[in-house]
């Protein structure tokens, strides 16, 4: 295995556990390999099962992700080990998408994949499960099934030092500054100044009449 495979592994695999270790509906079950290139996560997302005709809830599944031999310049192979009525989910496989790119993480493809499960991502036009597919058209007033968000906070820098403790802070605070309010003659606007006026006559910044201050 190349050097460079094995740095990118390693990689997911860190960002990937700390993504499913934050968010509360994932819980990483099992990872394969020094570094893993398979990987078992539980679904905690409320879903669709078919059973004896008939459609349940779910709300926990088991996804296996593999990450094949010329990974990641192909996409990751994605497949149920629970059974879950989607369009766009079959026995052996989940449709992910067509368009995977080598810059795309682990952790976005589990967050789409949650995103299916919940009904929040569905493909009808081209679907794996017709009969999933043609409820949809038929319950779209019921969708989506979990309006859970698969995205979670990334955690900000540390907030920078005091330059000094809060009760100087305090001290140090300016007063506050006076406020002149004079009206012009001319056109009655009201003016605002933020010192005593200094000179005798004025000129209205709205209608640029000159007039006489008034004394104080």
């Amino acid at each position: 295995m190349s050097m460079v495979r094995l740095r990118r592994l390693q990689a997911d695999f860190e960002r990937l556990r700390d993504y499913v270790t934050r968010h509360p509906r994932l819980q990483l079950i099992q990872a394969e390999g020094s570094p893993p290139e398979r990987y078992q996560i539980e679904f905690r997302v409320r879903s669709l099962r078919q059973k004896d005709g008939q459609l349940e809830t779910v709300a926990s599944h088991l996804v296996e992700i593999a990450l094949p031999r010329d990974y990641p310049r192909v996409p990751p192979l994605c497949r149920m080990l629970t059974p879950v009525f989607h369009p766009n989910i079959a026995p052996h496989a989940i449709c992910i998408g067509d368009h995977w790119s080598a810059g795309e993480s682990l952790q976005a493809l589990v967050a789409r994949i949650g995103e299916i499960l919940a009904y929040q991502s569905y493909n009808t036009k081209s679907p794996l499960n017709g009969e999933a597919a043609r409820w949809i058209d038929g319950n779209i007033d019921r969708l989506p099934l979990d309006d859970v968000s698969m995205s979670v906070e990334e955690p900000g820098p540390p907030p920078p030092p005091l330059a000094q403790p809060p009760a100087q802070i305090a001290m140090t605070t300016a007063p506050p500054t006076e406020v002149f309010e004079l009206q012009c003659p001319a056109c009655s606007a009201q003016l605002r100044l933020r010192q005593r006026p200094t000179s005798s006559r004025l000129r209205c910044p709205r209608c640029k009449a000159v007039f006489e201050a008034p004394a104080p």
